[in-house]
């Protein structure tokens, strides 16, 4: 087993770094541990964990593979994270959601990409529905995770080229507008809670008509 650490956790007024390790953690990765963990800072940053910049140099010595450990050091940092939101990963009622993003040992501004609410999907929002009480914000958080997935994971992580020059996101944004120029909407916000649950089926459906892996959760 390796003894390189290639998880870092920070939260519940502790972290494992601080912003003096921005190669190792990255720019964003650093200042959330400095902000989660100073003495003297302490904020309430909601709990997290950053992947070190060195699996990414593992990644590519390796043919493209991952070190060992990191899947189990993952595993122990989601359950931090569980433990001090007090939501559990994939809990049909109580469902702790995640943002990815991702950050580099320098600036590289318009260059990184973030896929927002993971862990929601056709049984977790149940859940985020019944917790929050607004079905609409539900499923507006749905669809915007579909729609990242698609274009971050599916498309550009991929490197799957754009069919005709058009990006899926471009064409998940074209079905939005065809729905609201039917129903007579100026804005986004005018989507209902009905509306925005059709989009999450049909941004699906057209990811896997498009030839991309299936979305988890059901259709």
């Amino acid at each position: 087993m390796s003894s390189e650490k290639y998880v870092y956790s920070f939260g519940g007024g502790q972290a494992d770094g601080n912003e003096s390790m921005k190669n190792l953690l990255g720019g964003k990765g650093a200042n959330l541990a400095e902000m989660a963990g100073h003495p003297s800072l302490l904020l309430p940053v909601p709990a997290g964990f950053t992947i070190t910049t060195e699996v990414c140099t593992y990644y590519y010595k390796h043919d493209k593979t991952y070190p060992g450990i990191l899947e189990y050091e993952v595993g122990q940092a989601m359950q931090k994270i569980e433990n001090i939101m007090g939501r559990k990963f994939g809990d049909k009622k109580n469902p702790l959601l995640l943002s990815v993003r991702s950050g580099a040992r320098r600036s590289m501004p318009g260059m990184m990409d973030t896929v927002l609410n993971l862990g929601l999907n056709d049984e977790t929002i149940l859940g985020l529905i019944e917790n929050t009480g607004n079905e609409r914000f539900a499923y507006d958080a749905y669809r915007r995770l579909v729609m990242m997935y698609a274009d971050v994971v599916m498309e550009k992580a991929a490197g799957i080229e754009p069919k005709n020059g058009k990006s899926i996101r471009r064409i998940l944004e074209e079905k939005m507008e065809e729905v609201k120029t039917k129903n007579g909407y100026e804005n986004d916000t005018d989507l209902t809670a009905e509306d925005l649950k059709q989009l999450v089926r049909v941004f699906k459906k057209t990811g896997r008509k498009n030839a991309w892996q299936a979305f988890s959760g059901k259709t």
